[in-house]
């Protein structure tokens, strides 16, 4: 048997092992010692309601941007650039929910094997991190015992909890077999390296939890676990080694203690970065730079504007999230924006003195209102050369409101009817097929009238009186927000609405912890409600409010 050959079946058979491991439902303490928190309920932490059902524990896969970032923080910028995990695919309109409900792809296994390789390359070769962690990597002729370390020290942080002895052993094994065949140090630290990476230990996030003795069938996650929602969670990578270290000695154990935890990483800026990509999800600003439109119409489209548009939405949430710590809904109805030299020309306000984005006031004519008003928005849910009332008015009900729209019936056309030359229509007018047609009215009823109340932006997002040739009319009604005209009348109805509040928390549930809200979470749901409310609907109390509340801290028997 070759010594290639041998070395993927030794790595196989070890992964296999720490696979078995990764889906035991463990109840062994942190580090030695159980720590339990106060029983659901004991606190009135669900508002007295015994019904609280939290989801199922389980595992979830990293996401690409978690996996890069625990692979930044263990190892280092090399070792970050080199890394190249599987694409992420959304379930339900997000990236987590796939994560945590479909199975990787054959090429995807393959995937995180070359990744880990290539990381592990960059890491042996570029050491500044590891030894941080693992002094020993760096002597000028390690020892043997150098493996056993790199396992306890950096396995622990790497996989998020301390290593058991067996598995201790095998790393050790494989590192000493890597050893032999590359007839260097080096060589067995990088197979060591790749078999800790590879493991579901990594790969996966383990949420199964402990048995609470004090509310039969939840299980409370361990400190460890919990450490890890949290950090992955908020700042969207591994726990680092302070964190790990509370979590082992009991101090994430009340709600005080876990409070304070998150407003600590709250002020770390890995913190911002994570939000700006949470939102560049949501509202699918990362589609933009591939966005299709029309040279003939919008010649001033191209990439570079699109990501312009993108960076001005996540200014805008950056402005009211960090700078003021403000009002999430100013998001949708701010009568301010931030533009650079392209998107002020878009706007037709005046160019910023100075490279980069500036604050300015929009005026008052275009009757912009936030992202309602933002090119990023208007232009995204467009086709590449007309508007889309019924796309715009899709995304605000999903989005904004977590309304369910289900798609056309099977058969269905959904392509309007052509445009007659001779007789010119709005899209208004061409929009009518929705409504008399019985089996799009359900629908469109509900989609169409907040699309139509934005007809005065264009397909790029530039302001327009006229469609077509003829006077845009944007007034429109709906049966649950009521009537309104232009985008400010219908950012007044969202704002005033309780569902665009609550459905900021639910966007965070559903992206952040992976799973669709259930009915027997109802009961956190609401008093998470009513703290955002009276929080003055302010993002970084809901995410403290969120990590403390049982919805966070609490799973039921993994699936």
């Amino acid at each position: 048997m070759t010594r290639p050959i041998r070395m993927a079946i030794t790595v196989a058979s070890c992964l296999t092992l720490f696979a078995c491991r990764a889906n035991e439902t463990t109840n062994a303490s942190d580090g030695g010692e159980t720590t339990t928190g106060p029983a659901i309920g004991d606190d009135d932490s669900t508002g007295g309601d015994r019904s609280f059902a939290p989801a199922p524990g389980g595992l979830r896969r990293l996401l690409r941007h978690q996996y890069v970032g625990s692979i930044r923080y263990l190892l280092g910028d090399e070792a970050a650039a080199a890394a190249a995990p599987p694409e992420d695919y959304p379930l339900h309109g997000f990236d987590a929910i796939g994560a945590a409900e479909l199975a990787l792809q054959a090429s995807a296994v393959e995937q995180c094997e070359s990744s880990a390789r290539a990381v592990a390359a960059a890491a042996v070769q570029h050491r500044r991190r590891l030894r941080t962690f693992v002094p020993c990597v760096n002597a000028s002729t390690p020892e043997s015992s150098c493996y056993e370390e790199l396992a306890r020290e950096f396995g622990r942080l790497a996989w998020r909890r301390p290593l058991a002895a067996d598995e201790v052993d095998a790393l050790v094994r494989i590192a000493e077999d890597g050893r032999a065949w590359g007839s260097s140090f080096d060589s067995g630290l990088q197979y060591e390296l790749m078999a800790l990476l590879q493991s579901p230990n990594f790969v996966y996030l383990i949420e199964l939890g402990e048995p609470d003795a004090e509310a039969p069938g939840l299980r409370r996650l361990t400190g460890l676990e919990l450490a890890t929602r949290m950090s992955f969670f908020l700042l969207g990578r591994t726990p680092d080694v302070a964190l790990l270290a509370a979590a082992e000695a009991g101090e994430l154990a009340s709600d005080e203690q876990v409070r304070a935890a998150a407003e600590a990483m709250l002020a770390r800026p890995e913190a911002r970065a994570t939000l700006a990509n949470f939102y560049r999800e949501l509202f699918l600003l990362r589609d933009l730079p591939t966005l299709s439109k029309s040279a003939e119409l919008f010649p001033q489209f191209s990439p570079e504007l699109a990501e312009s548009m993108a960076q001005e939405t996540l200014h805008l949430i950056d402005d009211i999230v960090w700078a003021q710590d403000g009002d999430i809904r100013g998001l949708i109805d701010a009568e301010y924006t931030f533009v650079d030299a392209a998107l002020a020309e878009l706007y037709g306000v005046a160019a910023p003195a100075g490279p980069g984005f500036h604050a300015v006031t929009l005026p008052a004519a275009q009757g912009r209102a936030g992202l309602l008003g933002q090119a990023s928005f208007l232009a995204r849910f467009a086709h590449p050369a007309m508007t889309s009332p019924t796309r715009r008015g899709q995304f605000i009900r999903t989005r904004l409101l977590c309304d369910i729209i289900l798609p056309p019936p099977p058969g269905v056309d959904t392509h309007l009817p052509p445009d007659d030359p001779d007789e010119p229509q709005t899209m208004r007018e061409r929009l009518t097929k929705h409504v008399e047609d019985a089996t799009c009215a359900g629908c469109h009823q509900s989609m169409d009238p907040l699309g139509l109340a934005l007809e005065n932006y264009d397909s790029l997002g530039v302001f327009r009186t006229e469609d077509n040739g003829l006077p845009i009319d944007a007034e429109a009604t709906s049966a649950d927000l009521g009537r309104f005209s232009g985008a400010r009348a219908l950012a007044a109805a969202l704002t005033a609405d309780r569902r665009a509040a609550t459905c900021v928390i639910k966007n965070f549930v559903r992206g952040g912890l992976g799973h669709l809200e259930s009915f027997g979470e109802l009961p956190v749901l609401h008093d998470l409600e009513d703290s955002f409310a009276a929080g003055g609907h302010r993002v970084q109390g809901l995410l403290v409010d969120l990590v403390a509340s049982p919805l966070f801290r609490v799973v039921a028997e993994p699936k």
